[in-house]
């Protein structure tokens, strides 16, 4: 057998091995190529509140965000820097003042403003149509639905932004923080007989005699405080928010009357209690319950969405059940909340009365 000569072996070796090294390299330039394409390469799928299932290759990088109460979210989640749009209405944390505007909110959001932008995934609440989320989806951008009031969904939301921004640990957190004071409400809520039960006469966004039915938002946000909301049965699927009469008010004769101011302003505290006395002044409200017995309150809507959503809730089941929420502050729970997950100070109004005079007795 002839046995070739050694110089030869050794160049068939070093072929063999430049063959191989560029194979390698050529495996790495394509899988470095799948990863510029597809990101981490985990897809990751979630249920949003329509029981739509919205999948995106985690983390994602870019969010627009068309609800304030998704926006505070994502920043508790130390995403801030994912958000390339915003609603106007998303104003907190401050910084968020650098981040493009994509339209006022879900209801009338710049479309074209967010194609350009070409986001990982959009975030808008119900108010979004069926029509601008199509158009959204046929560019091949996700669309996530959601209620940012409603406390049954609160968890869950923080859960799933948590999944797509790959934050599950600090959602954790946020949760954890959040569901100790859910439990803290239900514990003294959950199981109260009917009698017990204040009704409730709710008004939205400031508006004089303009409430909710049971459709809108706002229903479990009264129901979770353990409190009955006595415009349930009004209004229908597509009508929420129907107006009702003075007459009809005073008919019904609520136990509590609660107005949400529009969470597009700040307020002082004074600005919140001008508000609470146009509606204990209005003259033909003088023979209503709540009136008479000096139970009515103004709330801002910044505390009805989102994270801070944990706070109105305790301002709301402090007024309906006092007694039951003596050892609970609101103002010291929303200080705690702003500094720990935004590490920021409380500045501005947000409930009137406010915690300094929750402890005064409410016959």
């Amino acid at each position: 057998m002839l046995i070739p000569p050694m110089p030869e072996i050794a160049m068939v070796a070093r072929k063999q091995c430049v063959v191989a090294l560029m194979r390698t390299a050529f495996l790495v330039i394509i899988y470095i190529g799948l990863l510029s394409i597809t990101g981490s390469g985990e897809m990751v799928t979630v249920v949003d509140f329509t029981g739509h299932s919205v999948s995106v290759d985690a983390p994602i990088k870019s969010i627009v965000s068309l609800a304030g109460g998704a926006s505070e979210i994502i920043c508790a989640l130390d995403e801030g820097a994912s958000l390339v749009g915003r609603s106007t209405n998303s104003d907190f944390p401050p910084y968020l003042a650098t981040v493009a505007e994509v339209g006022k909110n879900s209801y009338s959001p710049d479309i074209e403003l967010i194609l350009e932008l070409d986001p990982d995934l959009v975030v808008a609440d119900t108010m979004i149509s069926d029509g601008d989320k199509k158009t959204l989806e046929d560019a091949g951008i996700p669309v996530m639905e959601e209620k940012f009031i409603d406390p049954s969904r609160t968890i869950l939301v923080m859960e799933n932004l948590g999944q797509v921004l790959g934050k599950e640990k600090r959602a954790q957190e946020l949760v954890e923080f959040i569901k100790n004071y859910q439990d803290k409400i239900q514990d003294q809520v959950a199981a109260l007989p009917e009698e017990d039960v204040p009704r409730v006469f709710f008004e939205w966004y400031g508006t004089p005699y303009h409430t909710v039915s049971s459709s809108g938002s706002y229903q479990n946000f009264i129901t979770f405080a353990g409190g009955l909301n006595v415009a349930a049965d009004l209004g229908n699927e597509s009508n929420s928010y129907p107006d009702v009469s003075p007459e009809w008010v005073v008919q019904i004769d609520p136990d509590i009357i609660l107005q949400s101011e529009p969470s597009t302003k700040n307020y002082t505290e004074d600005e919140l209690a001008q508000l609470r006395d146009e509606i204990m002044s209005r003259p033909e409200l003088q023979s209503a319950k709540a009136v008479e017995d000096g139970r009515v309150f103004v709330m801002s809507g910044k505390i009805t969405s989102g994270i801070r959503a944990i706070v109105g809730e305790l301002y709301l089941a402090k007024w309906l059940h006092p007694q039951r929420f003596e050892d609970v502050d609101p103002d010291v729970v929303h200080r705690e909340l702003i500094d720990k997950f935004y590490g920021l100070e409380l500045e501005g109004a947000y409930a009137f009365p406010s915690s300094s005079l929750l402890d005064m007795e409410i016959e």
